[in-house]
């Protein structure tokens, strides 16, 4: 696997060796001091603009004064206590019974929900969501701190504490930032009664205490999860007497376990491949993307992920069978765990000929699906969550570039006349992301390497989110979690600008706008470090040309392009 270490330039090494000397020998998360003396004062500030020519001097002085003074500021931070205090500010903030943060629909949680519909105080409202944003800054602050200490080499020597105090006052409040956890419920209640999930949505309930809680756009939608997911919420609602609210309850319960399922085997991933274990806790199972909308929220990623993540760490043991079949019950929870079959079952064989781990590929593939098929007929479910794939496409993200591009063309088509609508063109280009995602995948597939598939898995999850038909963060979980395994400098700011863009634009209900000032941030990274970029994509590109050169045979080379010959470029 290639190393995404930076290529920097030296200005920037100079910067990160003075503030690692400044903030002293790694160690716990005690920081003492930093000293004050990189800092620029104003007339530093005016000498060194009119020495290195006047606006750019400046400027270059003060990316540097900032650049030192927040990281020193930062490393000040007590980082346990900094995002307790933010987690307890969105818990108190979200108790405001008009909140809108969480469900106050009377029955949705036991804390902060009226009755009877209130109708509020705009003043204690606005103090509310103000709490709700400051806490939101502090898990930022808090979390960029243990980030940045773990990087340096900082020993996380209590990583659980850490995280049981940053999780606990979120999973008190009730699910914040979304309601799907209720239609989860009422899915499970639909399989309780006979009701097939996949035939319709929590409206064939009728007038029933489960689908009062449920979100209308999911109202008549079929659920597009597999038939694990739904039994085990069938389970939940037995469990819990049918009680809507328990149900919910023990449905976060699932979520969290799941989150401190990622947060375990992580570590073990990262003990295995011999990288920093907990730099990779860091940037998972205490990102704020994890802990709001995996377990807060109680979305049902979080089991999923965290299947696929046991299922690899089998695989690497060299229990590929057990981890195949893993990661395929994790795919019965939700189908996007299936991306980490294909990198696992072409590694399946320990062949190197390409024709042998496209036989394991195969063999992988038809075992998922007869998984599929198994729970299908076990749970009477059947497979038709299949076709209904499609129900989170129904809903159109402007933070989604296929959607606001395809939109945008479709607009414009419509108002010069052509008969091509914003609907149709977005219809085109959902196909084109699609395709782009087989392509993309199929290519790193191919190129990948036996030490390299928990990186790539990440790689392609991130792309199906990106091109795909809608953008949720929790989407984005998928991905995080498998790219903070083994990160490189390209990775950790990739990383955090990404959770940084994603909290805001969702977390926050900010507009449209805000998700591509985020993309423009995460060009810029990839720009930056383009070379470690440029490196990994040539390896994966070289990979996937020795495989097409094996495969097809000698007289067919010509009708390849050459972009997939071997001898392209030579």
């Amino acid at each position: 696997m290639v190393n995404d270490d930076s290529h920097s330039d030296a200005t920037s090494q100079e910067g990160q060796a003075d503030t690692r000397k400044r903030a002293g020998a790694p160690g716990r998360f005690a920081s003492g001091h930093a000293d004050d003396s990189g800092r620029l004062d104003r007339s530093a500030l005016g000498e060194l603009g009119d020495a290195r020519g006047g606006f750019r001097g400046v400027w270059l002085a003060l990316r540097r004064w900032f650049a030192w003074a927040n990281t020193d500021n930062l490393m000040l931070v007590n980082p346990i206590s900094t995002g307790f205090i933010g987690s307890l500010l969105v818990f108190i903030g979200s108790l405001q019974t008009n909140s809108p943060f969480t469900s106050k629909i009377p029955g949705s949680w036991y804390l902060g929900v009226d009755s009877s519909p209130h109708p509020g105080n705009l003043i204690v409202e606005l103090l509310a969501q103000s709490l709700v944003y400051y806490g939101l800054i502090l898990t930022a602050v808090a979390w960029l701190r243990i980030v940045i200490g773990t990087r340096r080499g900082e020993e996380l020597r209590h990583k659980w504490l850490l995280f049981g105090l940053w999780v606990l006052p979120l999973m008190v409040a009730g699910p914040l930032f979304s309601r799907d956890v209720y239609s989860y419920a009422a899915q499970g209640r639909m399989v309780t009664l006979g009701i097939n999930p996949y035939n319709g949505g929590p409206a064939l309930l009728g007038n029933s205490a489960y689908r009062s809680t449920v979100d209308p756009i999911w109202g008549m939608a079929k659920a597009p999860y597999g038939p694990l997911f739904l039994y085990l919420a069938g389970g939940l609602v037995e469990l819990s007497g049918h009680s809507p609210l328990l149900t919910v309850l023990l449905l976060r319960l699932v979520a969290l376990v799941s989150v401190v399922v990622i947060g375990v085997f992580v570590v073990k991933i990262a003990d295995l491949l011999g990288v920093n274990r907990d730099l990779a806790f860091a940037l998972s199972a205490a990102n704020p993307i994890l802990l709001y909308t995996f377990a807060s929220a109680g979305h049902n990623d979080a089991l999923m992920t965290a299947l696929m993540l046991i299922g690899i760490y089998l695989f690497l043991k060299d229990r590929r069978l057990a981890g195949i079949i893993v990661v395929a019950l994790a795919a019965s929870v939700k189908v996007p765990a299936i991306v980490a079959i294909g990198f696992m079952g072409y590694h399946w064989s320990s062949s190197d000929r390409v024709l042998s781990k496209l036989r394991g590929l195969l063999i992988a593939v038809g075992l998922t699906f007869a998984v599929f098929y198994v729970l299908g007929l076990a749970t009477h479910l059947g497979m038709g969550w299949i076709p209904a794939l499609s129900t989170p496409g129904s809903v159109l993200s402007f933070e989604d570039p296929v959607i606001l591009v395809g939109y945008a063309i479709g607009w414009v088509f419509a108002h010069i006349g052509l008969p091509f609508g914003p609907h149709f063109v977005v219809g085109v280009f959902r196909a084109i992301g699609d395709a782009a995602i087989l392509l993309i995948g199929g290519i790193t597939i191919l190129g990948s390497r036996r030490s390299n598939i928990v990186r790539l898995t990440g790689v392609v999850l991130v792309v199906t989110v990106v091109l795909g038909p809608v953008i949720w963060p929790w989407y984005l979980g998928w991905g995080i979690v498998l790219l903070a395994i083994g990160a490189g400098d390209l990775s950790v700011d990739f990383l955090i600008l990404l959770t940084l863009s994603a909290m805001p634009i969702d977390f926050l209900g900010a507009p449209t706008a805000f998700a591509w000032i985020g993309y423009a941030g995460l060009v810029t990274v990839l720009y930056r470090r383009r070379a470690s970029l440029v490196a990994e994509a040539e390896e994966v590109i070289f990979g996937f040309r020795r495989a097409v050169a094996e495969v097809v045979p000698d007289r067919f080379q010509r009708y390849i392009p050459k972009v997939a010959r071997l001898d392209a470029g030579a």
